[in-house]
């Protein structure tokens, strides 16, 4: 369960990368985050996505291959509760795109 719930988080990650390049490039909505605002004042939009979601992934992987030494329901739980959080983020930002 929990391989399935780190692969949902990894997809929904690079799903929300793509749809804020898209809706910060092509349409008039505005980035929520300071961090990946002040990011792309410094190094670029095209850059600074691709970094953020790095560290987020690598720290996703890291999940991945480590979660047989953390079994737990609390991570589990935790892991549940974060896909379905990313889930909402993804179809506001799918929205706020298309709308």
């Amino acid at each position: 369960m929990d391989a399935l719930l780190i692969v949902l988080f990894g997809l929904l990650h690079v799903a929300d990368g793509v749809i804020t390049y898209l809706g910060l490039t092509f349409f008039d909505v505005a980035e929520a985050n300071p961090v990946l605002n002040y990011c792309a004042d410094v190094i670029g939009l095209g850059c600074a996505i691709p970094l953020l979601k790095a560290g987020g992934m690598a720290f996703i992987i890291f999940m991945f291959f480590d979660r047989r030494r953390s079994k737990s329901r609390w991570i589990t739980a935790t892991l549940a509760s974060s896909v379905i959080f990313y889930s909402y983020v993804v179809t506001q930002n799918v929205l706020l795109v298309v709308a």
